[in-house]
C-alpha cells in the first residue's frame, strides 16, 4: 500500500508541481527563486537528517520528511535547469521538450526507492 502511494505521489504530483514551477516565461527572479527554493529544501533535509538525535530509523516520520525535502530539492533543480534553458533558447519546440523531459525527471527517484524496496530483505 505505501509502495502504491508514493507511486501516485511521484508520477502524478511530481510532474504537477514541476509543471506549476515552470509556468510562464522564465525571468530572472523566478530562477532565483528556483535556487533558493533547491537551496533551502536540500539544506532542510540535510539539518533534519543529521540534526535529530535519534537515528532515523527510530523516527520514520522524520525520515518521510527528509525524503521528502529532498525529492522537492530535485523538482526545483529540474525546474531551476529547464527555465535556465528556456531563457537561453527560446521556442515552442524547446519549451515542450524540455517539459516532457522535465516531468518525466521528477519520477526518477520512484525507480530508486523500488529497486531499493526489491532488493530489502
Amino acid at each position: 500500500m505505501t509502495l502504491i502511494l508514493f507511486f501516485l505521489l511521484v508520477f502524478v504530483v511530481g510532474p504537477l508541481i514541476f509543471r506549476a514551477m515552470t509556468k510562464g516565461q522564465p525571468t530572472r527572479g523566478q530562477l532565483l527563486f528556483l535556487l533558493v527554493f533547491a537551496l533551502v529544501s536540500a539544506a532542510a533535509a540535510l539539518a533534519i537528517r543529521y540534526g535529530l538525535a535519534r537515528p532515523l530509523d527510530a523516527e520514520m516520520l522524520m525520515a518521510g520528511v527528509s525524503l521528502l525535502l529532498i525529492w522537492l530539492a530535485w523538482i526545483g533543480v529540474l525546474a531551476f535547469v529547464t527555465q535556465a534553458l528556456r531563457r537561453a533558447y527560446p521556442g515552442q519546440k524547446f519549451r515542450r521538450w524540455t517539459s516532457v523531459l522535465g516531468a518525466i525527471g521528477t519520477t526518477i527517484p520512484w525507480f530508486g526507492l523500488a529497486w531499493a524496496s526489491i532488493l530489502a530483505p
